[in-house]
C-alpha cells in the first residue's frame, strides 16, 4: 500500500477551516498557517499524494487511495421497515395505555368471566390501536420512500477525470483523492478540492453559503487591501458559473463538507411536537385518576358489602368462598370497566384525521406537510430563523435604482419618463460591455438567468428599456470586426469593450466599482442626450449617489463611455482607454426583498413571533435587507445584527461546545446573522431551543434551500425547505415543503397550525365532557347498583364511533 504524507483527516480540516474562514483576516491568521506553510499549498499537497499534475493519478493507486481516503458518497441509513414503523408509533402513551387495558379486559372477559363474547370488549380496543398505528406507519413509509426515490436520481452522474495522462468519463462514485477533474461552466464540482494552474473558473456557492456573488477562483490565494480576491480551494456541490479549469480532489463523501453537514444531520433525533407532549401529559392524568377512581369504587363496594353483613340487612347466609369471592371479582371488573370507560379510546383517530385532513388543505397554501405533526407545531413557533436569498428575496439580481442625468430612479419606467432621449445610450452601455456567454432564457414563464449574475440584471435592464438586448447584440455581435474585449480585473475592479462606430471611429464602454469608474470620468451624459463637464458640484453629486446606493446595501456599479479613434481604440493600452470616461449612468443592483414580505413579518410580529434572518451575505447587505422588511428597527441595540465569526467566537468553548449562559446573552436581541455558516445556524437553533431564561420553551421553525441548511432543518422543531429551488438533502431533513419558495407561505402555515391546535383543543374538550358524563355515570351507578350501567364496549363505540366523527365538525375549521 502506498505511503501518503498526508491524511484524510487533515485535508477534511482544510476544507473546514476554509469554509469556515473567508475574510481576508481569518485567511491570514487561520488558514494560511495551514494551507501554505504546513502544507506547502496545492504543489505540496500534490508531493505529499503522490500526483502528477500532467497526469493524474496511476490506476494502479486507485484501491489504495479508497481504501486509505474513502470513497466518493456517503452511505444512507436503510429505509426502516413498516413493521418498526408501526413498533415506533406504537411506543405512543395513549396507545400504549389502551393497549394494556384491551388486554386487562380480555384476560377476564375470555378467562374470568368466560362469557360468550366475553373476548369482544378486548379485541373491539385492540382493532381501534391497529387502526391508528397503521394508518401512521403506512403514511409516513410511503413519503420515505417517495423522497429516498428522488435522491437516488441526484447523485450519479458523470464527470470528465485525468488518469495515467488520459481523460475519461467516469461516475462521481469513482472519485479519489489525487484524482484531477476537469470542469467547464455549467458543471456541478464533484468533491471538495483545490484549483490547479491557470483558470478563469467562476463559481456559484449559493447551495452552501447563501450569497449570490460568484467567487472567483485561483491556484494560491489572492488578496487586496485586506480582502481575498480569490481562492483555490472549491466545494462539493457548488456549481461552475462562468470558465474552464482543473479541480484536484482533496476530500470525498464523508470527509467532504456537505459530507459532514450530512453526517450532522443524522445526529438530531426527532423529538416529541407539542400537542404530542401534550396528549402525553393528558393521558397520564387521565391514567392516574382512573387508576384512583377504580380503587376508590372498589373500595367503596367492598365497605358496602362489609357493611351489609355487619348489619345483616342482606346476605343473612354465612360465608360462601365461591359465591362471595366471585362477587368481590365482578367488583374489581366493575373497576377496570371505569378505568377503561374514562379512556377516550377514539382520540388518537381523531387527532390522526384532524392532522390528515389539515395537512391537505394545506397543500392549496404551497404547504407540503411531510410529518403530521409539523401541522400543529408551526402554532406554537416562536421564533423563525429565515434564510434570505430566495425566502424574504426574489434571488434574481435586479437593477433597482438608476442614477442618470443627475436624478435617481428606482424603474427603467421611471427613466423613459424623466429622461427619454438617453434610453438608447443606457441600453447600449448596459448590453455591448457584457459577454456573450450571459444571456436570459424563459423556463415555464419566469426569466431565467444564465452566466453573470450582475451581467443578467443589466440585460434585462435593457429589456425594460425597449431596446431589447438580443436586438442590440445582433447590431453588436461578437464576432464584429474592430470588436475589442478588456476583462475584468481585480487590480482595476473594472472592464472595458471597444466597438467600432458607424462614422469610422471607435468607442470604448466601460462598467465597473461605481466610485473608482466614476473618477476616471470627465463628462457626463444630460437629459437631452447630449454630454456635460463634471464640474465639482456636481462630483460631489455623484459621490453622494454612490454612497446613497452603498448606505441601501445596493451592489453599485458605474457605466461609461468614450469615444476614441479605431486606432486608438485597437492599440492603446486598458489604462490609456479608460480615461477621459463619459458617464452614463449609476446602478444599483440588488436581490430585491419580494414585495408581500414586509407585511408578513408583521403579521409575524402581531402574532408574537420574532423574525431572525441567517443569511451568508455580508453585514451591510443583510443589515439594509432586513431593515427593508421590518426584522430590525432603528431603535434595535447593536447586538441585534452580528456576523457569524463573531457570533461562534462568542457561544463556543475552546472544545467546540455550546456556552448556553453565553448564548442567552445574545439570542433575545439578535435580529440578523450575518456570514454564516451551516454551523451558526445549528448552533443558533440549539441554543434557543436549550434556553429558559424565558420562563418557556421556545419553539424555533427554520427556513433552508441548500444542502448547508439540512442539519439545522432536522435540529428545528419545524423545518421549512423550498420547493423550487431547495436541494433534495435540504427536503429529505424538512417538516414542510414550502412549494413556492416565498415566506408568506410559511406566514400561512403558522396560521393553519394555530387553527389545528386550536380545534384539536375542541374536539379534545368535546370528548373529554363526554368521557367525564359517561365516567361519572358509570361510577355513581356501581356504587348504587353494584353494577356499572355501562360497559366497556358501549363505550368504546361512543368514543370511537360517534364521538370520532362528530369531533370532525370541530376540527376541520379553517383559519
Amino acid at each position: 500500500m502506498a505511503n501518503y504524507k498526508v491524511t484524510a483527516k487533515e485535508l477534511s480540516n482544510l476544507m473546514r477551516l476554509t469554509f469556515d474562514n473567508t475574510t481576508g483576516e481569518d485567511v491570514v491568521a487561520e488558514v494560511l498557517p495551514v494551507y501554505a506553510k504546513k502544507l506547502g499549498g496545492v504543489e505540496g499537497i500534490l508531493k505529499a499524494l503522490a500526483v502528477d499534475k500532467h497526469k493524474g493519478i496511476n490506476q494502479n493507486d486507485f484501491v489504495d487511495r479508497k481504501n486509505l481516503f474513502g470513497e466518493n458518497k456517503v452511505e444512507q441509513d436503510p429505509q426502516e421497515p413498516l413493521w418498526k414503523l408501526m413498533w415506533e408509533a406504537l411506543q405512543d402513551p395513549t396507545l400504549i395505555f389502551l393497549t394494556c387495558a384491551a388486554l386487562i379486559s380480555l384476560a377476564i372477559g375470555v378467562l374470568v368471566e368466560q362469557k360468550p363474547l366475553g373476548w369482544l370488549e378486548g379485541v373491539a380496543i385492540l382493532f381501534a390501536v391497529a387502526v391508528v398505528v397503521t394508518v401512521g406507519a403506512v403514511n409516513d413509509y410511503q413519503k420515505e420512500k417517495q423522497f429516498r426515490d428522488l435522491n437516488a436520481k441526484k447523485d450519479d452522474v458523470t464527470v470528465t477525470v485525468l488518469r495515467d495522462g488520459e481523460s475519461s468519463r467516469m461516475s462521481t462514485h469513482d472519485l479519489v483523492v489525487g484524482d484531477i477533474v476537469l470542469l467547464s461552466t455549467g458543471d456541478v464540482v464533484p468533491a471538495d478540492g483545490a484549483v490547479l494552474g491557470r483558470n478563469d473558473l467562476a463559481i456559484n456557492e449559493k447551495m452552501l453559503t447563501g450569497e449570490t456573488v460568484m467567487k472567483k477562483k485561483s491556484s494560491e490565494y489572492v488578496m487586496s487591501s485586506g480582502s481575498v480576491d480569490s481562492s483555490p480551494i472549491l466545494f462539493q456541490g457548488t456549481f461552475v458559473q462562468e470558465g474552464e479549469g482543473r479541480l484536484v480532489v482533496l476530500a470525498v463523501g464523508a470527509n467532504t463538507y456537505q459530507g459532514s453537514m450530512e453526517e450532522k444531520m443524522k445526529e438530531a433525533e426527532p423529538g416529541r411536537s407539542i400537542l404530542q407532549k401534550k396528549l402525553d401529559a393528558m393521558t397520564d392524568l387521565i391514567t392516574t385518576v382512573s387508576m384512583y377512581v377504580s380503587i376508590a369504587l372498589v373500595v367503596i363496594l367492598l365497605l358496602r358489602m362489609a357493611y351489609a353483613f355487619y348489619s345483616q340487612k342482606c346476605c343473612f347466609e354465612a360465608w360462601d368462598h365461591k359465591l362471595h369471592w366471585s362477587e368481590m371479582l365482578g367488583f374489581m371488573i366493575t373497576g377496570i370497566t371505569i378505568f377503561v370507560v374514562a379512556v377516550p379510546e377514539g382520540l388518537p383517530l381523531a387527532v390522526t384525521i384532524a392532522l390528515a385532513f389539515s395537512v391537505k388543505k394545506m397543500l392549496k397554501d404551497q404547504n407540503l406537510v411531510r410529518h403530521l405533526s409539523a401541522c400543529e407545531t408551526m402554532g406554537g413557533a416562536t421564533t423563525i430563523c429565515s434564510d434570505k436569498t430566495g425566502t424574504l428575496t426574489t434571488s434574481r439580481m435586479t437593477v433597482v435604482k438608476i442614477w442618470i442625468a443627475g436624478q435617481a430612479h428606482n424603474s427603467a419606467a421611471e427613466v423613459l419618463k424623466a429622461v427619454p432621449k438617453v434610453k438608447t445610450q443606457l441600453a447600449e452601455a448596459s448590453v455591448i460591455n457584457t459577454l456573450f456567454k450571459t444571456f436570459l432564457k424563459i423556463e415555464k414563464g419566469i426569466t431565467a438567468y444564465c452566466g453573470n449574475d450582475t451581467e443578467c440584471a443589466l440585460l434585462l435592464l435593457a429589456d425594460e428599456l425597449g431596446d431589447g438586448y438580443n436586438a442590440i447584440r445582433k447590431r453588436r455581435p461578437d464576432d464584429e470586426a474592430g470588436r475589442r474585449c478588456i476583462s475584468f480585473s481585480s487590480d482595476r475592479k473594472r472592464m472595458s469593450t471597444v466597438v467600432p462606430a458607424p462614422d469610422g471611429s471607435s468607442i470604448v464602454y466601460t462598467k465597473g466599482a461605481a466610485e473608482i469608474v466614476a473618477d476616471l470620468c470627465v463628462e457626463m451624459v444630460n437629459a437631452d442626450g447630449t454630454s456635460v463637464p463634471i464640474d465639482a458640484a456636481m462630483r460631489r453629486t455623484v459621490e453622494g449617489a454612490i454612497s446613497d446606493f452603498a448606505d441601501a446595501g445596493l451592489r453599485t456599479l458605474c457605466l461609461a463611455r468614450r469615444a476614441v479613434s479605431a486606432k486608438d481604440g485597437a492599440n492603446l493600452s486598458p489604462v490609456e482607454l479608460e480615461t477621459g470616461l463619459t458617464l452614463v449612468c449609476l446602478v444599483g443592483i440588488e436581490d430585491p426583498l419580494r414585495k408581500e414580505v414586509p407585511q408578513a413579518i408583521k403579521d409575524c410580529q402581531r402574532a408574537g413571533i420574532v423574525v431572525r434572518m441567517v443569511t451568508g451575505d455580508n453585514l451591510q447587505t443583510a443589515r439594509a435587507i432586513a431593515r427593508k422588511c421590518g426584522i430590525v428597527t432603528p431603535d434595535d441595540p447593536p447586538g441585534a445584527v452580528m456576523d457569524g465569526k463573531t457570533f461562534r467566537d462568542l457561544v463556543q468553548d475552546e472544545n467546540g461546545e455550546l456556552k448556553q449562559d453565553a448564548i442567552d446573552r445574545i439570542w433575545p436581541q439578535l435580529r440578523v446573522l450575518a456570514r454564516s455558516t451551516p454551523l451558526d445556524k445549528h448552533l443558533l437553533v440549539s441554543g434557543i431551543q436549550a434556553s429558559m431564561i424565558t420562563g418557556v420553551a421556545q419553539t424555533v421553525a427554520v427556513t433552508g434551500d441548500g444542502t448547508n441548511d439540512a442539519p439545522a432543518l432536522k435540529k428545528a422543531d419545524v423545518g421549512f425547505s423550498m420547493g423550487i429551488q431547495g436541494t433534495d438533502v435540504a427536503k429529505n431533513a424538512s417538516d414542510v415543503i414550502i412549494m413556492d419558495d416565498n415566506f408568506v407561505s410559511i406566514v400561512c402555515a403558522v396560521k393553519w397550525g394555530r387553527c389545528v391546535y386550536d380545534n384539536i383543543c375542541k374536539f379534545l374538550q368535546f370528548q373529554l365532557t363526554v368521557n367525564i358524563t359517561a365516567c361519572a355515570l358509570a361510577c355513581v351507578g356501581a356504587a348504587i347498583l353494584t353494577e356499572s350501567p355501562l360497559n366497556a364496549i358501549q363505550m368504546l363505540w361512543v368514543n370511537l364511533i360517534m364521538d370520532s366523527f362528530a369531533s370532525l365538525a370541530l376540527a376541520t375549521e379553517d383559519p
